[in-house]
């Protein structure tokens, strides 16, 4: 309940300053947006979803030896977590972002910041919440469970990409304190299911990476199964 209501604050903080923090970036030196534009890169995930599924087939093929095996299944439900991540907190975004249709900061026009047409499905109105911020908010949030100690640094990274995108006038400081905050609490969620079901393994113990080597081609088959897994039911 704490965390609720520090969020609620925060969030209606945010509103507050969209239409002031908007109206001063107008008059921000051209370099600021060049440099933001290279930093919202980061929360791209045309990217990510390549590097994923290169590192799917890596792991999936990567088995030459019962020990590889091992490592290379668990290396391979951890990829599979990160990259359903993605896809499920993206999906729920675009959901919320269509439902609530609030205009983007670049085609605001005369209109005001805090305008919303729900579920208008027009172009452009999809600002709220930020999609780029809900993955990082996501990735943050198992980056964290990963290496705790490594947490501040993966929510500094978060927060950048949050306010690149801020600057580079796609979103509102709202937009990205509710994606950041949304994608936080789907990945926690999400995570804590998985682990019950066994779908991913413990992420408190060190990944190894396998020796190098590549088993039979049959081994992709571990990439569907193990997405499978990820869908089934607790006990099943």
């Amino acid at each position: 309940m704490p965390r609720l209501v520090l969020f609620l604050l925060v969030l209606f903080g945010a509103f507050i300053a969209d239409a002031p923090v908007i109206a001063a970036l107008r008059d921000a030196p051209d370099w600021l947006p060049a440099l933001a534009s290279k930093v919202t890169w980061i929360g791209n995930t045309s990217w990510q979803a390549v590097t994923l599924v290169t590192l799917m087939v890596a792991f999936a093929l990567a088995r030459p030896d019962p020990v590889s095996a091992r490592r290379a299944q668990r290396l391979l439900s951890l990829v599979l977590a990160c990259f359903l991540l993605i896809v499920l907190t993206g999906i729920a975004v675009q959901i919320l972002k269509h439902s609530f249709g609030r205009p983007r900061p670049d085609i605001l026009g005369d209109l005001s910041p805090y305008t919303f047409i729900p579920f208008g499905f027009t172009r452009g109105w999809n600002a709220f919440p930020s999609g780029h911020s809900t993955t990082m908010g996501a990735l943050a949030l198992l980056a964290g469970r990963l290496f705790p100690r490594l947490l501040p640094v993966a929510w500094g990274i978060a927060i950048l990409v949050a306010i690149s995108r801020v600057i580079v006038g796609r979103h509102y400081p709202s937009d990205v304190v509710a994606g950041l905050a949304l994608g936080a609490v789907l990945a926690a969620w999400l995570l804590d299911h998985w682990r019950t079901i066994g779908a991913v393994p413990r992420l408190d113990r060190p990944f190894r990476l396998p020796r190098p080597g590549i088993g039979p081609i049959s081994g992709l088959v571990h990439i569907p199964r193990g997405i499978a897994s990820f869908f089934r039911r607790r006990g099943t």
